[in-house]
């Protein structure tokens, strides 16, 4: 199956769309590492040191105290929420994993934020062994429900690229 920015999944009540991208924070480790560790260009870089910016543009006076990298993830069609996170695991290189569990350790964070967009009841299970997998990889799951009632509904999927994740830890394990 091709690999895309998306996913739907229809069976039975579940019939919901969530998209997926990895944020990393951490006050020392460079984004070029993170860049060549991932085999990807980030969708977004902040660096330690650069002054932050408004929504619209504007620099304000206050400046980052951490790098922040992110970039979206590829999705294989047809995937559900836990095909796609244990697919994730099973395809990371080791020197990917390595650095995710040195960030982890050194007080950054490795969070995959998943927007999931449903017109009703969803549900999931995600198995203890991949959850297992993630924390030991130091990798944090962050689930934002969208729903149709929601105000952002329209554009969330769009926000959800531009949201940083919460800097505490929302490690399930």
């Amino acid at each position: 199956m091709p690999a895309r920015s998306e996913s739907r999944v229809t069976a039975g009540l579940n019939d919901y769309r969530f998209v997926a991208s990895l944020h990393v924070q951490h006050p020392l480790v460079e984004p070029n590492e993170l860049t060549a560790a991932f085999k990807q260009e980030p969708k977004r870089v902040k660096r330690r040191g650069e002054r932050r910016q408004r929504r619209d543009g504007g620099l304000l006076t206050r400046k980052y105290d951490e790098n922040h990298w992110s970039i979206d993830l590829k999705i294989v069609a047809g995937h559900d929420v836990p095909e796609f996170l244990q697919n994730l695991i099973n395809t990371q290189r080791s020197d990917a994993i390595d650095l995710t569990r040195r960030i982890d350790e050194t007080g950054g964070s490795v969070s995959v934020f998943i927007g999931l967009f449903a017109e009703q009841l969803c549900d999931f299970e995600i198995p203890a062994a991949t959850l297992r997998q993630l924390g030991d990889a130091g990798v944090s799951v962050r689930l934002d429900y969208y729903g149709v009632g929601n105000e952002q509904a329209s554009n969330a999927a769009e926000q959800s690229g531009k949201r940083e994740p919460p800097m505490t830890r929302d490690l399930i394990s």
